[in-house]
């Protein structure tokens, strides 16, 4: 994951040197930047995956097009938008792009919201950022992933003491609103048993929630139900994290020295 969060989201994916982003919210030269920070460059970059049509996913959609003229593809969740170049494909319809088989999947959210499932070969991930609740059939197309991407947006009394007026905080912890880190830390508990080898928590609040506590949280839930060996790691604004291996194995896991939580 490049950068996640309300100031711009976005995630680099790859399959035998063909790159994938899912979601673009943030100019062209900031992603070019962070994809620096891995190693790799825009020309990588071949798609654009648009899964949610607010400003922190599409915002530097047009910036990669015009950097990266016609073979940039650009395809779009139903309702999301992504400009006149963009393809539009519906909901639990599989496509192919760039060797991956990709469908999206609609999450409940107050706008046209969907995750994303990426298959290549044996290997399976998949991306909710912005939802309000993991209902049984978001669990079900992400069960069988070996690594998701998940919102961990807030700590439910961090919020509840925090400074956002009532309306606010009314909204964020609907169900239609955005997830917090026990039902994040349930959802991971649900996929465990299927395979999950790897979680990244997304979104986090930098007011009411932090990367020691939205881990610990879901931490403590998958060793309570008996998967100590899921790795855990919070993403956050204009901070990539680790590279992550789709389906490397779990036996022997211990965090790098000098990582907090699997963030540099």
């Amino acid at each position: 994951m490049l950068s996640s969060g309300s100031s711009g989201n976005a995630t680099y994916v790859e399959a035998e040197g063909r790159g994938v982003l899912v979601d673009a919210g943030l100019s062209c030269r900031r992603i070019r930047a962070l994809l620096a920070l891995v190693g790799r460059t825009l020309d990588r970059v071949q798609a654009v995956l648009l899964t949610h049509g607010h400003a922190d996913h599409t915002a530097g959609v047009a910036s990669l097009v015009r950097e990266c003229g016609d073979g940039l593809r650009v395809v779009a969740a139903p309702g999301v938008g992504g400009g006149p170049r963009s393809e539009v494909v519906p909901e639990g319809v599989p496509f192919e792009v760039c060797g991956f088989e990709a469908t999206f999947f609609s999450v409940p959210h107050d706008a046209a919201t969907y995750g994303l499932r990426l298959r290549a070969g044996e290997l399976c991930a998949a991306v909710a950022t912005d939802l309000g609740e993991v209902v049984e059939e978001t669990l079900l197309w992400m069960r069988g992933a070996d690594a998701v991407v998940l919102e961990a947006n807030h700590d439910a009394e961090w919020l509840r003491r925090g400074p956002y007026p009532a309306r606010l905080k009314r909204r964020i912890s609907s169900s239609s609103g955005h997830l917090s880190n026990l039902q994040a830390a349930e959802a991971a508990a649900a996929l465990a048993p299927h395979g999950l080898k790897d979680l990244v928590l997304a979104h986090l609040s930098e007011t009411n929630n932090s990367p020691a506590r939205a881990c610990g949280t879901v931490s403590r839930a998958l060793r309570a139900a008996g998967h100590p060996g899921v790795r855990v790691r919070a993403s956050l604004p204009g901070r990539p994290t680790p590279w992550i291996e789709v389906g490397a194995p779990v036996a022997g896991y211990r965090r790098e020295a000098g990582q907090l939580f699997g963030v540099e």
